[in-house]
Parts: structure tokens; sequence; C-alpha cells
């Protein structure tokens, strides 16, 4: 089911991301926010360990932003910082031609850690591998129509014709 308009995973999205490789091995990167379709600032993590660095536009829209994050993620030291990934991750996965997934050992939600099925591979087909091969390891998938990992629920057994 799709999550209501108001939900701030359906509110927010970004756009334009960049990432620069350090010398340290970090990366910096950063990222346009949009607020329906409409920009409102700059998220910038310059990786060097600390929080994101916020530049907004529209401070109304930046103040609404970072409480719709501290209202999704009240335990999070920095609740922006961790929606703007989730933001990200969820462009990234729309985006791809592949199939997404994750298995129980993926660390999706601490570092968005996915796999991907081999290019031409369908949802269904891939769905169905994974309830069958993968039962045992917790099978979820990229679904785009609700942008998140969805379980992958074991496929019923077969019916004998007759």
């Amino acid at each position: 089911m799709p999550l209501p308009i108001s939900h701030p995973h359906q509110r927010y999205s970004v756009s334009g991301y960049q990432e620069t490789d350090l010398p340290s091995g970090a990366v910096a990167w950063s990222v346009n926010l949009l607020r329906y379709g409409q920009g409102f600032g700059l998220a910038t993590d310059h990786g060097l360990g600390g929080p994101v660095d916020w530049a907004f536009t529209d401070s109304g829209y930046g103040r609404e932003f970072l409480t719709a994050a501290a209202e999704l993620h009240p335990g999070a030291a920095n609740p922006g910082d961790v929606l703007v990934e989730e933001l990200i991750t969820i462009r990234q996965l729309n985006a791809l031609e592949e199939v997404a997934y994750c298995l129980d050992d993926d660390r999706f939600e601490e570092r968005g850690e996915h796999r991907v099925a081999e290019p031409g591979r369908s949802f269904l087909d891939v769905r169905r591998e994974l309830a069958s091969r993968f039962a045992d390891r917790n099978p979820r998938i990229w679904d785009k129509s609700v942008s998140a990992m969805v379980p992958v629920a074991p496929e019923p057994p077969a019916t004998p014709a007759g």
C-alpha cells in the first residue's frame, strides 16, 4: 500500500546527486532538496564525519523538512541526515533498470546495502526466485510502486492438477 502524500518520503525528494571521492577514501556528496518537486535547498556531506550541512533557499520549508525528519526518526542524533540519506536511496533504487533486493545479512536500513538481479530479469521472476531459493534468509525486494523494500512471502505449494 502506498504511503500517504503527507508522508516525508512522498512529500520530499532529491535531485542532482553528486559525489566526490576524497583522498582519505571518504566520499563527499551534495544533493538538491525538493518539496513536491519544487527546490527548497541543498544538502552537503563533506565526507569528514560530521553532520550534513543544510543551505535552505526557503527557510520555512527547511524548518518543515527538519521537523518532519525529527518526527520520522525521533531517536536519531541527526534525523535530517537520516531522512536525506533515505531519499537518496529511494531515488537511486527507483532509477535502476535492474531489480534490487536484499537478504537478512545485508544492512539495508543502516547502510543501504542491497543486491541487484541480472539485467533483463523481471520483478516477478526475481520475486519467485527469492521466495524459492532464499526463503530462509528473509528476502525483501525493491517495489518501485511503493518506493520501499517489501518482504517476499514464500510461494504457496503448488496444488496437483486433477
